[in-house]
């Protein structure tokens, strides 16, 4: 079956029979989709009298390759639901739930995650993405709160090491947003990332750019959050945890493969900058290569 099947689709499109226990088993599990599945194979079959192999064998059927394949459809369907971490936490933290489960689950859904994002990926909008970030004159201004401040942070970094004019936007500090917007026109672009909960201050700054001529790229969670009404280009990455917290990491290898597809086109660039990069460290920053130096200088001296 389609990996894209939730539950209740993977039922309707069984047609062969089932045991009594399993049908008792499917009507638990549809009545208290998905929290049911959250529960231990044990849990779940000694609510209907059965065994835990038994509810194995009936996901099995059903086209899941394991159990932990489904609490991992579970998790993401309450995700998706449930907005916030506190509405999420009683439905995804288990009782029984030991460390070694939480690094295979943490594992098993970034993999999920990875691969649903590449997979669903608009190829064309990433591409557009790269021609407008490397485009001439181009004035690249990064803006991520919350939760997209991180990646915000780790885009600005590396994408200043390849164009010349890249600009973080606070959301904090001496200098509000609005006044850093004052001179936006035709040669910026906005790269905003924004995850749930999403910021009203992306999405304005985001019309704002679009307003005044400007070009808007948008990383984040779905298709229609705020700032993706304004922007040109949307590229979204899933997010599925198996806790009450949001997971990043699709996004992070999002991130760096848009940063490796900028490099791809400014490899000039790139090298002259990090040779840059490096005398300034030597010269201003290297307290160990600025001491030898003065050690140098005195033995010199001395001689």
């Amino acid at each position: 079956m389609p990996v894209t099947m939730n539950l209740n689709q993977r039922i309707s499109g069984y047609d062969r029979k089932l045991t009594r226990s399993e049908q008792l088993l499917i009507e638990e599990l549809q009545t208290r989709y998905p929290q049911g599945l959250l529960e231990s194979a044990t849990s779940l079959a000694k609510k209907v009298g059965t065994s835990a192999s038994t509810v194995v064998r009936l996901l099995a059927k059903l086209g899941y390759p394991s159990y932990a394949e489904a609490q991992m459809e579970a998790r993401s369907e309450v995700t998706a639901r449930l907005q916030s971490p506190a509405t999420r936490a009683d439905a995804v933290i288990g009782d029984d739930t030991s460390a070694r489960t939480c690094l295979a689950n943490a594992l098993l859904h970034d993999q999920h995650n990875l691969a649903s994002t590449f997979a669903s990926l608009d190829v064309a909008a990433f591409e557009s993405a790269v021609r407008l970030l490397t485009q001439r004159k181009a004035r690249v201004h990064v803006l991520g709160q919350r939760h997209g401040a991180a990646l915000a942070s780790h885009l600005a970094l590396h994408l200043n090491m390849c164009l010349p004019d890249v600009r973080p936007l606070a959301t904090s500090g001496p200098l509000p947003l609005e006044d850093q917007l004052l001179w936006i026109d035709a040669q910026d672009v906005l790269l905003a990332v924004t995850f749930r909960r999403h910021s009203l201050a992306i999405a304005r700054a985001a019309k704002y750019f679009r307003e005044k001529g400007g070009h808007v790229i948008v990383i984040t969670d779905g298709p229609s959050v705020p700032a993706a009404g304004a922007a040109d280009h949307v590229m979204l990455a899933r997010t599925s945890s198996a806790s009450p917290f949001d997971s990043y990491t699709a996004a992070f290898s999002l991130c760096n493969a848009l940063v490796t597809a900028v490099v791809q086109r400014r490899k000039r660039e790139l090298g002259a900058a990090l040779e840059r990069g490096d005398a300034l460290w030597e010269q201003h920053w290297n307290d160990a290569a600025a001491q030898a130096g003065r050690r140098s200088r005195k033995a010199s001296s001395a001689g």
